[in-house]
């Protein structure tokens, strides 16, 4: 063959195999809420892993690696977008924190090829499974990205969560790629074989004990078995949620008014504090002249002043004076509210010492003095509300971030209230997005969620569509409904089957007015007894297949190497 002709190979295997990585990257970036999708294109997903299986098939080790920083740069970039909004930072480590992690999880897919020369695909399908539920896990962990979120409209399929969580919908969604991988790749090799087979003249009875052999190797049986498993279980999700849906819902109901004041979280001073209560009162009166309602729910950090140490201990007169009006109208008020205040406790440190927390006020019980239920954010956000490593390294806390972070202190109890007969539990930001939170809560009695969110610093409704997909999941995996009352959007009532019941249009001043049932005598959900059992059992099981199958490929090497 000519050097020539070696290059032009070169050259089209490179761009097939780039050309696949785009691909890749674009189908997990338009399943996903999205700049051009706000919703995304949930069909998209149950195909998104079919070109990474093709690319990884024609990489090598190496180029694997390579592949894997790339998708994790370019994808996580597309869908990430608006980190930068927030800081250019944020989106940089993400972009970098994912080159590392899908560096090494391209890097594992390979490794799955190589040693598992028959059933390769099966195997990197469980990885795949494995990877997505263990990218959620340990202080930089998260949920967004993780494929089943992408099918939160489709409403009949998602209550398969209530049993198997997110995870477990998750092996529904992924194993399509697999399967039509095995299918083209299989019949493709086979066709070759054949063709190859039935070229050869000389020494054809050799030739075809050979290709029988390579034959067995390239069997589709396991293949088709595995997608009559899939199919049985799809539909059987189907008519679970299908019966679920057809339940009868619970006969007693509180109402609720969830606020959206739809303010910069960047504007300061007493001068925007004043304006920000004055706006979230205006708008809790003009719900209440419409419908009476149990409880009103303001947004995350809605009253950005520590509303009991200024009121108990606070020196500065204008702030002490907007905490007396905003108490004065809640106990001159029958709703009980739930307020999002930058808590401050600790009065002797020379370091400002805050929590994010929710504050819960009844009048005639707890305003003057100002006494709350209280619940402080548990999950900070990594690098922009809590820097462990701060004192390790104060340079870089300093100077890379400039100071432009908010960090708070950590919670320590998933708080459940009860008032007016209903149990609920208010998970703050983005610890909605997480199973393991709203399960804890779930499990300590709650049976609402009432989240308090601010998504505004993105400026972006994609991002506030990826935040509300998850958090239809929170309500299905443990049958409780939500209220999000939400600085910019998605401000909705969404009930304990996942469906949005109402839903306040994003980037305005608005407020969602609806009633939540009371479930406080209903069973727990299988997932809420038994927790993410479906991504534990699935990361177990690659594990241990993977080191079994690379033990088995080291024997054989070493046998080999003695004859």
């Amino acid at each position: 063959m000519k050097k020539s002709q070696i290059k032009a190979g070169n050259k089209k295997s490179a761009f097939s195999k780039l050309f696949l990585l785009i691909i890749s990257s674009l189908l997990f970036w338009l399943s996903n809420p999205n700049i051009l999708f706000e919703d995304g294109l949930g069909f998209i997903a149950w195909f998104n892993y079919l070109p990474v299986l093709f690319l990884i098939k024609k990489s090598k080790i190496s180029e694997a690696l390579f592949f894997g920083g790339l998708y994790g740069i370019i994808s996580y970039a597309l869908y990430g977008y608006w980190l930068q909004s927030f800081h250019p930072l944020g989106l940089l480590i993400v972009c970098i924190g994912y080159m590392i992690i899908c560096s090494l999880f391209f890097l594992v897919l390979k490794w799955a090829d190589i040693v598992s020369e028959k059933n390769g695909w099966l195997l990197q399908f469980l990885c795949i499974c494995a990877y997505e539920y263990l990218k959620t896990l340990g202080y930089f962990g998260i949920n967004y990205g993780v494929t089943a979120y992408t099918q939160w409209k489709f409403v009949y399929l998602i209550q398969i969560a209530s049993l198997a969580g997110v995870f477990g919908l998750n092996m529904l969604v992924i194993f399509p790629s697999s399967f039509l991988f095995s299918l083209i790749t299989k019949k493709s090799q086979r066709k070759k074989l054949l063709n190859s087979v039935d070229s050869v003249r000389k020494s054809h009875i050799s030739a075809y004990v050979k290709k029988e052999k390579a034959l067995s190797s390239l069997s589709l049986k396991l293949t088709y078995i595995c997608a009559s498993v899939w199919l049985i279980l799809f539909a059987a999700s189907l008519v679970y949620g299908i019966t679920r849906l057809d339940k009868e819902d619970a006969q007693k109901y509180v109402s609720v008014a969830a606020i959206q004041n739809n303010e910069s979280p960047w504007k300061n001073g007493i001068e925007e504090y004043s304006k920000n209560v004055k706006n979230l009162i205006q708008l809790t009166e003009e719900a209440q002249a419409l419908s009476d309602v149990d409880f009103v729910i303001w947004p995350e950090t809605a009253v950005a002043p520590s509303i009991i140490y200024n009121y108990d201990y606070g020196t500065d007169v204008r702030r002490f004076m907007l905490i007396s009006q905003l108490l004065n109208f809640i106990d001159e008020n029958n709703a009980v509210f739930v307020i999002g205040n930058a808590h401050q406790v600790d009065l002797h440190s020379v370091e400002k010492v805050q929590y994010n927390s929710a504050l819960v006020f009844e009048s005639g019980k707890n305003v003057h003095p100002p006494q709350p239920g209280i619940y402080s954010k548990m999950k900070l956000v990594p690098f922009t509300e809590s820097f462990p490593m701060k004192h390790i390294f104060p340079l870089l806390y300093i100077k890379l971030l400039n100071g432009n972070t908010h960090m708070w202190e950590k919670g320590d109890d998933y708080t459940v209230f009860k008032y007016r007969g209903l149990s609920f539990s208010t998970p703050i930001c983005f610890e909605d997005t997480f199973s393991s939170i709203c399960r804890k809560m779930v499990l300590n009695g709650s049976r609402c969620f009432f989240n308090l969110s601010n998504d505004s610093w993105s400026e972006s409704k994609a991002c506030q569509k990826q935040h509300l997909a998850m958090a239809v999941f929170r309500c299905v995996e443990n049958g409780v409904p939500a209220v999000r009352s939400t600085a910019s959007g998605v401000t909705c009532i969404i009930n304990e089957k996942g469906i949005i019941e109402k839903q306040a249009p994003e980037f305005c001043q608005a407020y969602v007015i609806g009633k939540v049932p009371v479930i406080n005598e209903r069973q727990q959900t299988f997932f809420t007894k038994n927790g993410d059992l479906a991504g534990i059992a699935v990361a177990g099981l690659s594990v241990i297949i993977l080191i079994i199958e690379s033990i088995i490929v080291i024997i054989k090497k070493i046998k080999k190497n003695y004859r």
